[in-house]
């Protein structure tokens, strides 16, 4: 059910988006289960990355922040983090969610993610890059 709903929202999402330059961007609220730290969140990261980077993963184009609230406008926010994850196009997306759920090259990171965190996806957004970071 969840590839089927990932994909017909990739669908929709690419029929209404007319910029050459779109991309995918995702937010997650996150929260920490009990014993989990944010040292235990980056080191979580790492391992994802050693996944991404690795030689058996074709698609290495994938980016993810941590957003931790400092300031909040209204009231406390009721995730203790956010993850916001990107991709550079829809190809790289849809190549991505291949390898990773249909392929079954995130199925260990997941299960292991599952008893760390509690994370929902909030929103997909298609992302209009205006400005490249210089850095780097």
């Amino acid at each position: 059910m969840l590839k089927k709903s990932i994909f017909y929202i990739l669908i929709i999402t690419a029929a209404f988006s007319f910029e050459a330059q779109s991309a995918v961007s995702e937010v997650q609220g996150c929260n920490l289960k009990n014993g989990t730290s944010m040292d235990d969140v980056v080191a979580l990261s790492e391992q994802l990355n050693q996944i991404q980077d690795g030689d058996g993963y074709i698609e290495k184009r994938f980016g993810q922040l941590i957003m931790l609230p400092i300031i909040e406008q209204t009231e406390k926010s009721e995730f203790d983090f956010y993850f916001l994850n990107f991709w550079g196009n829809y190809q790289i997306y849809g190549n991505d969610m291949s390898e990773w759920a249909d392929q079954g090259k995130g199925n260990e990171f997941m299960e292991r993610m599952g008893q760390m965190l509690d994370c929902r996806t909030l929103n997909l957004f298609d992302t209009t890059v205006t400005r490249e970071y210089p850095g780097d």
